[in-house]
């Protein structure tokens, strides 16, 4: 597991270890911090392990450049023998997934892509900070598959504000449409005393146990 604690924006419901920084630096810093813990670790292991599951998760990866993201492979691959049908997976953020990233990441043999959903309802996307329309994720679907990555799983959260059970059954349903090979689900977890961020979404109503 590779965690990239950076976003470019953040989503008022997230609970993950990640932040917004405004300069480039924090993630230079990470960056070569991480790939020395790779070098120290590679360095204490007997022989070349093998490696069948390799996941960048977030925060948002895609924060990443396409410069940075092969930097960090590059090390991988030096130290580590990758196996044959190994799983290697990304998590996206589908609203600023580009072009030039989804080939980088097939030319590092990526072969499985999760995306960040959480609820296609327009008004607990403005709800949460996280406004990305259907059409546009299908879009980012899409163009995983075209390039070759067909492992596709879907991050959806339930619990979210303005949410009701007929909204989650309509984003569960909008989600199949697109034959995503897994399917996430989470609970929201309120805990602004750890998330300071949360407190924005205690002025929408929040669905309890019972709906």
């Amino acid at each position: 597991y590779v965690h990239v604690p950076f976003c470019i924006k953040l989503c008022w419901y997230c609970g993950c270890n990640t932040d917004i920084v405004k300069t480039e630096q924090p993630v230079k810093d990470y960056l070569d911090l991480l790939l020395k813990e790779i070098d120290r670790t590679a360095s204490r292991l007997s022989g070349r392990a093998k490696v069948s599951h390799l996941h960048f998760g977030g925060g948002s990866p895609n924060r990443l450049t396409v410069a940075q993201f092969d930097r960090i492979m590059a090390v991988l691959r030096q130290h580590y023998d990758f196996e044959p049908d190994a799983e290697l997976a990304v998590e996206i953020d589908p609203r600023f997934i580009t072009d030039a990233q989804i080939t980088s990441y097939v030319k590092a043999g990526i072969n499985r892509a999760s995306i960040g959903v959480q609820d296609f309802d327009a008004k607990v996307q403005m709800a949460i900070h996280r406004l990305q329309p259907f059409a546009q994720v299908k879009q980012v679907v899409e163009r995983l598959r075209a390039s070759g990555i067909n492992a596709i799983n879907f991050d959806l959260i339930y619990g979210l504000p303005l949410q009701s059970e007929a909204s989650i059954l309509n984003t569960v349903k909008k989600t199949l449409s697109l034959a995503p090979s897994r399917i996430a689900l989470f609970g929201y977890a309120h805990v602004p005393w750890m998330k300071k961020q949360q407190k924005a979404l205690e002025r929408f109503s929040m669905p309890d146990q019972r709906q």
